[in-house]
């Protein structure tokens, strides 16, 4: 990554710097920075799409995740999602939790 040299890259606040050979960058917001392996953020890089796609699955999740909350905060027993509901969900996991909360 960066083919050992020195690569700058900004954008309003924010910067990134890497340092040549030594195989670090440095994240900085403002005056604050971070400093991470190259290795590493070149592994978060290509997580990145994984993260993405889930988070779309979950977005497209989320009513059949709010009306199951709806009839869960009033049930004493867990009832089945609607049958059209996400499989993506662990709708049992939730019921629990919400239940713990109450």
């Amino acid at each position: 990554m960066c083919g050992n040299e020195q690569y700058v890259c900004k954008d309003g606040a924010f910067r990134l710097n890497t340092i040549g050979n030594n195989g670090v960058a440095r994240l900085y917001l403002e005056k604050q920075y971070i400093s991470v392996r190259l290795a590493d953020l070149q592994y978060l890089r290509e997580m990145f799409h994984v993260v993405q796609n889930q988070l779309n699955v979950y977005t497209l999740c989320l009513p059949d995740v709010l009306s199951f909350v709806t009839v869960a905060l009033t049930s004493a027993n867990y009832l089945e999602p609607a049958t059209y509901a996400s499989r993506h969900i662990m709708f049992p996991h939730h019921f629990e939790e919400l239940k713990t909360l109450l």
